[in-house]
C-alpha cells in the first residue's frame, strides 16, 4: 500500500550541484534484472548521500512526514536512467536503527516540475505530471520502478524512516 502527499516546496536548487556517485546494482538484483532482459550498461542513477553532508532543509522535510531516524538520499536519474521494478529490503536500515522490516517507511520526493521522459511506477501505477513537493509514501515491500528516457536530468529525494 501506498499514498501520496504534498509537501511545500521549502528546498533550494544546491541538490543539482552535490558531488552524485554512481551506484550500479550488483548481485542477485542485477542477475534478475539482466534475466529480464534489462541488459544495458548504463548505471541505474547516480546517489548522494550518507556519509555525505545533508542540507539543514532535508530534516525539515521529513518532519512534514512525520517520520523520525531518517536516513536521506538524494537520486540524479540521467537521460536513459532507470531502475526496473523491484522491492525495498531496508537491510541496513533496519540493522543501525534496530528496527522490523514491517515499520520502515519510504518517501520518494519529486524536487522539480515533472519534465517529458520522467517516470516513476509504484505497484502497477503510473505516476507521471508530478510537481515539485509531489511525495509518495509507502510501507514494506511495495514494487516501484523509475526512469528517465526525457532529455532533463531527473531528480528526487528518497527518506527512509519510521513513524
Amino acid at each position: 500500500m501506498y499514498y501520496k502527499t504534498e509537501i511545500p516546496v521549502i528546498w533550494d536548487t544546491s541538490f543539482k550541484h552535490f558531488n552524485y556517485k554512481d551506484d550500479p546494482i550488483e548481485g542477485l538484483q542485477q542477475d534478475i534484472w539482466r534475466a529480464q532482459g534489462y541488459n544495458h550498461d548504463r548505471t541505474y542513477g547516480a546517489m548522494y548521500g550518507y556519509p555525505d553532508d545533508m542540507p539543514q532543509w532535508v530534516e525539515d522535510v521529513s518532519k512534514y512526514l512525520n517520520l523520525k531516524n531518517c536516513g536521506y538520499v538524494f537520486y540524479k536519474m540521467k537521460t536513459l536512467d532507470i531502475m526496473p521494478i523491484h522491492v525495498d529490503h531496508y537491510k541496513k536500515y533496519c540493522e543501525v536503527f534496530d528496527v522490523e522490516y514491517e515499520q520502515v517507511y519510504r518517501a520518494v520526493i519529486f524536487l522539480e516540475d515533472w519534465q517529458s521522459g520522467h517516470y516513476f511506477e509504484i505497484n502497477k501505477t503510473a505516476i507521471v505530471n508530478w510537481s515539485a513537493g509531489d511525495t509518495i509514501v509507502w510501507q514494506g515491500d511495495v514494487p516501484h520502478s523509475a526512469s528517465n528516457i526525457g532529455t532533463v536530468d531527473r531528480y528526487t529525494l528518497q527518506i527512509t524512516g519510521v513513524i
